[in-house]
């Protein structure tokens, strides 16, 4: 009888500690008992990845991308040769791998590359061997051999497409909160969790800002048809939420979601220097730090917000673009912005209406607002955000079934 494949992926709050890795190497032994073959994705321990962007820092602010990704790339080395040390002295044979063992192959983006093929031969010959495989995330070979990392919670995209090419029934991404909640619980005190939502409504609430799971990684499951099980790692066997393809004829609001920093440039559309400064910009960037793009319809002026953690240094970015193209673009102060998603909701004017006027009672001034075809979105001050994701959530009292 074949064995059956569990692919976990372990995030760094999971794995922030030697205590810590020795409670995830537990898990791991249990699945690995019952007879799975087991690949597990690892995360840098706890802050390494902010921590190396800080020394990075401390040298320069503007990496050249290709070095940048050899620095952090080395904090999933640390944490795939710990936890495997501990399997071992647990008596679990195993064996870890870096992204470019586990043959994942990219593109030749630094710092936010795209997985453009999969040869799982080497862990099918662990798995043969007995061997749990621990997989450092956010990684993978560019076309000419050099270390890529795969950007902002790149580890779930390594553990969905390692699931997809094995064939793995599920997906289990393992970190301190147990599942998908209808708004950042650390701001929205009434967040609940939600016990199942669609591709589509986990791919909005990630771009709009919601930090469980990366929205390419969700987009990465709906074509791979990988289900994926978000739990928490200190409650394995607490309810968690399921991310997986369903319908509903109801129109809802499952949650909230803002992002806290994003960068504001705006243009006069009709102006062909102006356009072209924009291009230039957007070739050095990709569709992933592009959080909106619209353009309004009484000015004419067309808006980009680029999150400031899609950049490894918003500041000197927005301060190289006042040099090269300040005469064309205008490049406004920080802004934060908080989106209510759910399936259908951007076609739903009465949506938008009561958000606006949510606003209005929560004596919020929204610089503007805009939707898409699952979300509507409000853009603020950052002191205002936290209050208005407050004053969205008690309004639709989401996750709702229906929105009013």
């Amino acid at each position: 009888m074949k064995a059956k494949t569990s692919v976990l992926k372990f995030g760094g709050s999971s794995l922030a500690s030697a205590d810590h890795i020795r409670r995830v190497a537990e898990q791991v032994a249990g699945y690995r008992r019952r007879g799975d073959d087991v690949l597990v994705v690892a995360s840098a321990m706890g802050s390494t990845t902010g921590k190396l962007l800080s020394l990075v820092g401390e040298i320069t602010d503007d990496p050249p991308l290709r070095e940048l990704d050899k620095v952090l790339s080395t904090g999933e080395y640390v944490s795939t040769a710990l936890l495997c040390m501990e399997l071992q002295r647990i008596g679990v044979d195993s064996v870890s791998f870096s992204g470019a063992d586990c043959g994942i192959r990219t593109n030749n983006r630094h710092f936010n590359a795209a997985v453009e093929s999969i040869d799982t031969r080497r862990i099918r010959e662990q798995f043969a061997a007995g061997r749990v495989v621990v997989a450092a995330g956010f990684q993978g070979k560019g076309r000419h051999g050099e270390v890529t990392t795969l950007g902002l919670g790149g580890s779930d995209i390594t553990a969905v497409v390692l699931a997809g090419a094995l064939n793995a029934a599920r997906c289990e991404i393992c970190s301190d909160v147990d599942g998908v909640y209808s708004a950042d619980p650390r701001v929205v005190e009434d967040a609940r969790r939600i016990d199942e939502i669609s591709y589509a409504e986990m791919a909005e609430l990630s771009r709009h800002g919601a930090s469980v799971l990366n929205a390419r990684a969700v987009e990465q499951a709906r074509l791979r048809r990988v289900e994926v099980y978000s739990r928490s790692t200190f409650e394995p066997d607490s309810p968690g939420t399921w991310i997986r393809d369903f319908s509903t004829d109801s129109l809802r609001i499952v949650g909230v979601a803002s992002h806290d920093a994003l960068l504001p440039l705006s243009f006069d559309d009709d102006q062909l220097p102006a356009r072209r400064a924009v291009e230039q910009v957007l070739c050095d960037l990709d569709s992933d730090s592009i959080f909106a793009d619209h353009k309004d319809s009484k000015t004419g002026r067309r808006s980009i917000l680029i999150p400031a953690d899609r950049l490894p240094d918003a500041s000197s970015f927005a301060s190289e673009l006042k040099s090269r193209h300040g005469g064309h673009l205008g490049i406004e102060s920080v802004c934060s912005s908080v989106s209510a998603i759910g399936l259908g909701v951007g076609g739903a004017e009465h949506v938008r209406n009561t958000l606006r006027s949510c606003s209005r009672k929560a004596e919020v001034v929204l610089r503007h607002d805009f939707a898409g075809e699952h979300s509507v979105t409000c853009v603020v001050q950052p002191d205002h955000a936290s209050k208005l994701m407050n004053a969205f959530h008690r309004e639709f009292d989401c996750p709702a079934q229906e929105a009013a």
